[in-house]
């Protein structure tokens, strides 16, 4: 019996996910969650509501809608696909901030009440002083732990 739990555990033990947020891993996989499964390749059911253009240096109030979603690691990112500047949490019971490159330049989800699953998250990003041009918001979001896109939810940003 007891040769039979431990069995089950290990078997067990990848469909847990992370509840608490990505893991520091993610900066380094391009946004890639380790869920054991293929990522989605239909068409996403989320998406980046937000003005297309940001001053350097000012706040970007930016809505992540669509379905119901259990996790998400977003970034903005440079033309080299570095992340760039920094978020600002505005739920905390939805999200948190995770340092990849820079404090800050991540922004993950922290542990959902599954009675309460969110469709809807509101975040601020802080254009980095230092950048003018092209960026991109990236978003990698798990309905589940076994339908999630990787990096597929994207809004252009124009830092002036």
């Amino acid at each position: 019996m007891f040769r039979f739990l431990v069995i089950a555990c290990c078997l067990a033990a990848p469909a847990f996910g992370y509840s608490t947020g990505a893991p520091k891993e993610i900066c380094t996989n391009g946004l890639t969650p380790e869920h054991h499964v293929e990522p989605q390749s239909s068409a996403v059911p989320y998406f980046f509501s937000a003005d297309s253009a940001v001053k350097a240096g000012d706040k970007l109030t930016v809505k992540l809608g669509g379905d119901e979603f259990l996790g998400f690691a977003i970034q903005v990112q440079d033309s080299n696909k570095k992340p760039i500047g920094s978020f600002k949490v505005v739920e905390s019971n939805k999200s948190q901030t995770l340092t990849c490159s820079k404090a800050d330049d991540t922004l993950t989800h922290v542990k959902i009440d599954k009675k309460n699953i969110p469709n809807s998250l509101q975040f601020q990003w802080v254009a980095p002083a230092d950048f003018k041009g092209k960026a991109k918001l990236v978003g990698t979001v798990a309905k589940n732990g076994a339908t999630y896109w990787i990096g597929k939810v994207l809004k252009e940003i124009e830092v002036q």
